[in-house]
């Protein structure tokens, strides 16, 4: 997600700026675009609580869980996040580019 346009490419833009509507998922995919080689699940958990503000173990525990279960998932299916759990490794995909995420808000 390097490029410099800011423009969307994906074939359902509905889809997209509805995944990108949860200020959690568009934290996600700031903090995948500025680590560039993804993050493993875990890391990427810490990394959101942080930016949230509460990054306490249970909290942390919690938002790994919500990322797994729902908020990947979600990303993976509009086709902006691969996760690949062998590797536990979160991932920007190639098919949205959006340096325009600022648009949806903070």
């Amino acid at each position: 997600m390097t490029s410099t346009d800011g423009t969307l490419r994906h074939s359902d833009k509905s889809l997209v700026y509805d995944v990108l509507s949860s200020t959690r998922r568009r934290d996600v995919v700031r903090l995948l675009d500025d680590a560039d080689t993804g993050l493993g699940l875990r890391d990427l958990a810490e990394a959101v609580a942080e930016r949230e503000g509460n990054a306490d173990a249970e909290q942390i525990r919690r938002i790994q869980a919500s990322l797994y279960h729902v908020h990947v998932p979600k990303l993976a299916d509009a086709g902006i996040v691969r996760y690949r759990e062998e590797s536990d490794r979160v991932t920007l995909t190639e098919a949205v580019t959006f340096d325009a995420i600022d648009v949806l808000g903070e």
